[in-house]
């Protein structure tokens, strides 16, 4: 009877637990640093997201192929650019073993550091990770803005 208690509790347990691991794991762990590396204006905190041979695709930019490019490109950014606010809604995706995949939307609102308007960007996003080390890392990174209304619809 004991053991029945104990193994039940486990269980119970185990249930409540597994919504929290499963936010924690893959893409959802990796774009969670992503925004806080990203609000905090912290390049070196979000370059190191990515694995050391990742492609980083950004709107309005080329690709960044490695390490170095990455962080320059975070750098460039960060460093002309506060970020308010972002939401990343994930539309899709899976996590399998030490891989995972995700896409979704993306709505990022920023002002110039040298003064002007504040904007809101807003897009979609298509994304890789691997577990590397024990740690999430972004293998591709690919967003893109959202396209122009076309005029009449």
């Amino acid at each position: 009877m004991r053991q029945s208690r104990l193994r039940s509790a486990a269980l119970v347990l185990l249930a409540a637990a597994l919504p929290a691991y499963a936010a924690e794991t893959g893409i959802a762990a990796i774009d969670a640093q992503w925004i806080k590396a990203v609000k905090a204006g912290d390049a070196d905190a979000a370059a190191g997201l990515y694995a050391n041979d990742a492609i980083l695709w950004i709107p309005g930019a080329p690709m960044a192929k490695g390490a170095k490019a990455i962080h320059d490109a975070y750098q460039g950014w960060l460093s002309a650019t506060t970020i308010q606010d972002v939401k990343l809604t994930l539309l899709g995706g899976s996590t399998k073993g030490a891989e995972s995949v995700g896409w979704g939307t993306f709505s990022i609102t920023s002002a110039p550091k040298s003064g002007g308007a504040t904007t809101t960007e807003v897009g979609r996003y298509t994304e890789v990770g691997k577990r590397v080390g024990g740690k999430w890392v972004y293998v591709v990174d690919h967003a893109s803005d959202d396209p122009a209304p076309t005029p009449g619809k």
